[in-house]
């Protein structure tokens, strides 16, 4: 009560709150923990801000595990938004979600939207990253993947 229901400090605590019932896999209760952060977050941060595009992915992937795709694909499509104009266009993060969203349009069965954002992946990870790092092997095994079933 001495910060207020909306002060920043306060969706952090339930972002880490969140985070924690992600890692012990209780998915209904990170949620609820995510989405006040997110709540805070929108009224408190700039519309652009990282940390929201942080919290939007986190809630993305939970969907994703929860394989509701199209819910998730909405938080996706907000963090690539912001990370957009918030980063450079070869950082790190953008190709992360990329490569999320990638995976999202592959377990939709949309192989050529999923390749295209694959792609987009390793083209920006080549930028920063070394032919080793786990993100460019990723979006390269993604890659062949759906390639093979495009062809099929």
């Amino acid at each position: 009560r001495l910060l207020g229901e909306n002060h920043p400090d306060v969706a952090e605590i339930f972002s880490f709150l969140g985070e924690t019932y992600n890692k012990m896999q209780n998915y209904d209760d990170a949620l609820v923990y995510l989405v006040q952060a997110m709540d805070i977050e929108e009224k408190t941060l700039p519309p652009n801000s990282i940390n929201l595009a942080a919290t939007y992915d986190t809630i993305g992937a939970i969907y994703m595990i929860l394989n509701q795709y199209d819910v998730a694909l909405i938080f996706y499509e907000k963090v690539l938004q912001i990370r957009q104009v918030a980063l450079p266009a070869d950082h790190p993060q953008i190709a992360a979600i990329y490569g999320s969203l990638g995976s999202l349009f592959e377990y939709k069965g949309d192989y050529a939207k999923a390749l295209n954002y694959q792609e987009k992946s390793l083209e920006v990870a080549r930028k920063t990253r070394s032919a080793t790092h786990t993100i460019v092997a990723n979006a390269q095994e993604s890659i062949r993947r759906l390639k093979a079933k495009i062809k099929q």
